[in-house]
């Protein structure tokens, strides 16, 4: 049913815990994990900016995208790092998870106002409204 798991990630606790879900999924459908990290870049009218990342954010992203792969190779899953420049976050996740021909998702998602876990954050509402595959939306841990 899946064969390949794209598990987005910015480091924070809650897309630690989505990885998790991620792979242990991936595990039980033997499928492979692609952990991916998108920088945001900004440009007017939505072109490619004229401008060259600074070396220490690209390598903040490649820590990330390895660290999601270190988790999944633990636990014997084959995962591969990309990272995506995009005008975007939600964009570079879904043109990629379309690129790749993706058939889940696995985001991590917070509490806003108070009520853990019934508020989507922009991103995951963003992927979930826009993915061209099934979307599994992680709740941060109980604290």
């Amino acid at each position: 049913m899946f064969k390949t798991i794209m598990i987005p990630t910015d480091g924070s606790e809650n897309s630690k815990q989505a990885a998790k879900v991620g792979i242990e999924i991936a595990k039980q459908f033997d499928a492979d994990v692609i952990a991916v990290h998108v920088i945001p870049l900004w440009s007017p009218l939505g072109t490619k900016p004229s401008y060259t990342l600074p070396e220490e954010i690209v390598e903040e992203a490649e820590k990330l995208v390895n660290e999601v792969c270190e988790m999944a190779e633990e636990e014997g899953v084959e995962a591969e790092p990309v990272v995506v420049e995009a005008p975007s976050v939600v964009q570079g996740i879904v043109d990629e998870a379309k690129e790749r021909d993706v058939d889940l998702i696995v985001i991590g998602t917070r509490g806003l106002s108070g009520v853990k876990g019934l508020i989507l954050g922009s991103t995951a509402k963003g992927v979930v409204t826009r993915a061209p595959c099934p979307v599994i939306v992680v709740p941060p841990e109980e604290e």
